[in-house]
């Protein structure tokens, strides 16, 4: 090991550094829609070549990003390894509420606002084996959004009467945004413990923000609620620490069973709350402690490498978790709806002659915030030789499931809306990344 990193030279370790220092420093979002927005999405990026396979890794060797899905799999790091990736987060969101007729039956739906924005986020990952011999030693680095808050919403209120001047002129303008995101950076170990069988142990230490944002501008300041504007957010600084225990078993030459417990995370910080109204000469504002206690994951997952030529992997994960038993210290006596989530996911891998793979995911997985809705992903890409390492990139496409939801802000009084909204959500993201053993 020692003489291949030898033979690293000196400008590609520069280049590495600088990449590793420029995705640390970038500033991390990941699309989400509205109803994960309050405590974050459950499909973050981690890497391109993960991604594309549908984030399944139990039982598999995912470089230092097995830290995240099993640290157990970090015994299968042979050599020095290194990820870096970054990714492109598309999010598409219609709102529709039915139109009655005089009969008071439902003849279609009229979109009242639609949305689209575009985030980036990136990541990086690090595998080591420390020691070689009767007790091998392998080491994971990771840094890697866990649950991002990204998401914005935009409408334009206008005036219903005909006759007024200038036509369908506008009342209000206003915006809803949640941005930030809870980033881990972990640090796992891992060694086998008897012939085929390995465990593993990580650390995760998150950090990061969430803050939430509400602007009404009223340009109606002439009927009988005056000016209406608002500039409301909140301000939460979010810092915590968990772990991750994990084993892999190969119990055939084929076949590779993997198990990984995740213990809570709780995470604290600031919470400020800033109000900004019409009229005001200066914001007020409000500072509290707030904590928040996030759900316990259990990933059970399996690796199938059928006797194939050119080689085959199929990887297949269940995850579990308890997001009914979340606690937020904000909620008093009024606690919301959040419901246990099963997360299914199925990867497939081919390898060409040439070193070239390819790569297929799907994911199916409930909302926590939700009784009906879910999550349906589908996901693809590739990989190809380059500098030495591994070039790889994924496109996933994300369609929720859900049914109608409330206003994100109150309507006009004498405006007829229904109480709740159906909302078309899509999300297409892509993402690039390189890897190199040395």
């Amino acid at each position: 090991m020692t003489t291949r990193v030898n033979k690293f030279n000196q400008r590609s370790l520069v280049g590495i550094l600088a990449g590793l220092f420029v995705l640390g420093a970038l500033s991390p979002a990941g699309a989400v829609p509205q109803i994960e927005s309050t405590y974050g999405g459950q499909s973050p990026w981690f890497q391109a070549e993960l991604n594309s396979m549908a984030a399944s890794g139990a039982a598999s060797y995912r470089g230092g990003m097995s830290n995240i899905l099993n640290p157990a799999g970090l015994a299968g790091a042979g050599a020095f390894r290194i990820d870096l990736g970054f990714a492109a987060n598309h999010h598409e969101e219609d709102r529709f509420v039915p139109v009655f007729d005089t009969f008071d039956n439902a003849v279609t739906d009229m979109s009242i606002a639609s949305n689209q924005n575009t985030w980036w986020n990136g990541g990086f990952a690090l595998a080591a084996q420390l020691t070689d011999g009767s007790v091998p030693l392998n080491l994971g680095l990771s840094l890697a959004d866990r649950y991002p808050f990204a998401y914005r919403f935009e409408e334009e209120i206008r005036d219903p009467n005909f006759g007024s001047s200038p036509r369908d002129q506008i009342i209000e303008e206003r915006s809803y945004e949640v941005s930030g995101t809870l980033r881990n950076l972990s640090l796992g170990l891992a060694t086998e413990i008897a012939d085929r069988i390995a465990v593993g142990v990580s650390v995760h230490a998150a950090f990061g923000n969430r803050d939430e944002r509400w602007t009404v501008r009223d340009n109606a300041t002439d009927d009988a609620n005056g000016d209406g504007s608002y500039d409301n957010a909140d301000f939460w600084s979010l810092g915590g620490a968990n772990a991750t225990f994990g084993i892999q078993a190969k119990v055939h030459e084929r076949l590779t069973l993997g198990l990984a417990y995740e213990t809570a995370l709780s995470v604290e910080g600031d919470y400020e709350i800033s109000t900004y109204s019409a009229g005001d000469e200066a914001p007020s504002s409000d500072m509290d402690f707030e904590s928040l206690k996030y759900p316990a994951y259990w990933r059970g997952g399996m690796a199938f490498y059928p006797r194939s030529d050119p080689k085959t992997v199929f990887t297949t994960d269940v995850v579990y978790s308890d997001w009914s038993k979340l606690e937020d210290s904000r909620w008093g006596d009024d606690k919301p709806f959040l419901q246990d989530v099963v997360d299914v996911r199925i990867g497939l891998q081919h390898t060409f002659y040439n070193n070239m793979n390819m790569r297929f995911g799907f994911r199916r997985y409930d909302s926590y915030a939700d009784d009906e809705g879910g999550n349906s992903v589908w996901s693809a890409g590739g990989g190809f030789p380059v500098l030495q390492g591994e070039l790889s990139f994924s496109l996933e496409l994300n369609k929720l499931i859900t049914n109608d939801v409330p206003h994100i802000f109150d309507y006009p009084a004498d405006y007829e809306v229904p109480e709740t909204a159906r909302v078309d959500d899509r999300r297409f993201r892509f993402g690039i990344g390189w890897a190199r053993e040395f």
